[in-house]
């Protein structure tokens, strides 16, 4: 898979871009893999844009962790 070039990427807003596992832990402060095992695999949870490598829309992951937050 081809990553797209930063001319590309710079016209795509920021909450259509897709995120990986790695980037995704790091808004819940947490490893890749916890991720995967812990929030990836909730119902609620976003539908995977790919599945290897596992990717989501920026937007809907950040929503749903906003969503999600708890105090």
């Amino acid at each position: 898979m081809q990553s797209l070039s930063e001319g590309v990427r710079s016209k795509i807003p920021w909450q259509e871009l897709a995120m990986n596992a790695e980037e995704s832990a790091e808004l819940f402060a947490i490893t890749a893999e916890h991720f995967l095992r812990t929030i990836a695999c909730k119902p609620t949870f976003p539908v995977r844009l790919t599945r290897k490598p596992a990717t989501w829309k920026a937007g809907e992951v950040i929503e749903w962790r906003d969503s999600h937050r708890f105090g």
